[in-house]
């Protein structure tokens, strides 16, 4: 979804929710570092991660939101109703960005980094054969400061009223099995339901969620007979 100043949750949630655009970008980066500090894509810096998040903003598949909080952007929540096309159409025209970014970290670390790199150039969503019309919920991340006050859950609920909108029928995500209580826990409270579990890589188990768009779906229609 192509980014534009529609208001997705209002002022009664406390905080506004709007399809996000590139003056969001560097605010973007800035949470996902405070929210994701330690793990992979982090650590290629804050380059790949433009880099990556312009393609969720620009490309027409992706679904990039952002909540504002008085003046500030809360937190975001990125993803595609296209995984595969979205991540090989990505590649295919900013792969030379794309390694250019993550340079420094290829030179520090050429081994380690690299094959993590090449993994992360071939992702393309992890979507279940099982599942059709599947959207991918690809990131959300919530700035430090704006914790506990239910964005997440807002920001969760427009984004899967902007996927049913494109047509899908479910989202799906993937996060850590283990050490992961509280994120595992708030997915499930947000709808989410155990899928199935896989190996991603040595000794790091995944689980993978999905949430049925069905309940937005009747929602949206009943909406629509009574006006």
């Amino acid at each position: 979804m192509r980014a534009s100043d529609e208001t997705l949750i209002g002022p009664d949630s406390g905080t506004r929710v709007v399809c996000a655009n590139l003056s969001h970008l560097d605010a973007i980066v800035q949470i996902h570092q405070a929210a994701f500090e330690g793990f992979f894509l982090e650590s290629l810096g804050s380059r790949f991660l433009k880099e990556l998040y312009h393609g969720f903003i620009s490309h027409p598949s992706g679904i990039c939101l952002v909540a504002i909080d008085g003046m500030d952007v809360a937190g975001f929540v990125t993803g595609t109703t296209q995984p595969e096309g979205f991540f090989r159409q990505l590649l295919r025209r900013r792969w030379y960005a794309f390694v250019l970014a993550g340079a420094a970290a290829l030179t520090r670390h050429p081994i380690r980094v690299g094959a993590k790199f090449l993994s992360a150039l071939r992702y393309r969503g992890e979507r279940p054969t099982d599942l059709t019309n599947a959207s991918l919920l690809s990131s959300i991340g919530i700035a430090p400061s704006a914790r506990g006050k239910g964005i997440g859950r807002n920001l969760i609920s427009a984004f899967c009223e902007k996927a049913q909108e494109a047509g899908a029928s479910t989202v799906f995500l993937t996060t850590d099995r283990d050490k992961n209580g509280t994120v595992n826990h708030f997915y499930i409270s947000n709808g989410f339901k155990l899928h199935n579990t896989f190996l991603k890589e040595r000794n790091r188990w995944m689980n993978l969620y999905t949430r049925s768009l069905i309940d937005i779906q009747l929602r949206m229609t009943a909406t629509k007979h009574n006006t």
